[in-house]
């Protein structure tokens, strides 16, 4: 890799995210890179047959989709609006498989991500991100712990 021109920035809109976006900000700023912003959300199909009607997971999906576009233009109004290279993706499909596929569809040079991010059930349901994303990434990652960095307090860990 000669130069970093576009870093994918993963986010699940929890207090984590702004910290790790400002930092790839600033890391953007510095190189010239674009930002790809990406949501994912965890496919559902996988509660099928766990006496949960088809349709209903369907209407959740679409909600929670419905839900994290309005927040993803909400985060880019907040965190983007002084840094215009910057583009979001949202999809639906296992989180760390779909992080990884959109870094290589978007040719990105670096993904930089929070150690920690939803907590309780998540994290318990769907294991650490960041870890899968690290152990299975052939593009560099880089990722920060808010909370050994001191950016956010660990009472809130």
């Amino acid at each position: 890799m000669d130069k970093i021109s576009k870093i994918l920035v993963p986010v699940d809109f929890s207090e984590v995210s702004p910290v790790v976006t400002k930092w790839a900000k600033d890391l953007a700023k510095q190189v010239g890179a674009h930002i790809i912003v990406a949501y994912v959300l965890e496919d559902l199909s996988t509660y099928e047959g766990i006496y949960v009607d088809v349709k209903t997971l369907t209407e959740l999906e679409n909600t929670l989709l419905e839900g994290a576009r309005k927040s993803m233009d909400d985060f880019l109004k907040e965190h983007f609006y002084d840094y215009p290279q910057v583009q979001s993706i949202i999809e639906k499909g296992d989180v760390v498989e779909t992080l990884i596929r959109i870094g290589e569809e978007q040719g990105v040079d670096l993904i930089v991500m929070g150690t920690h991010g939803r907590k309780g059930l998540d994290k318990i349901l769907f294991g650490s991100v960041a870890e899968g994303v690290v152990k299975n990434s052939p593009i560099p990652v880089v990722t920060i712990n808010p909370y050994r960095a001191g950016l956010i307090k660990a009472e809130e860990e």
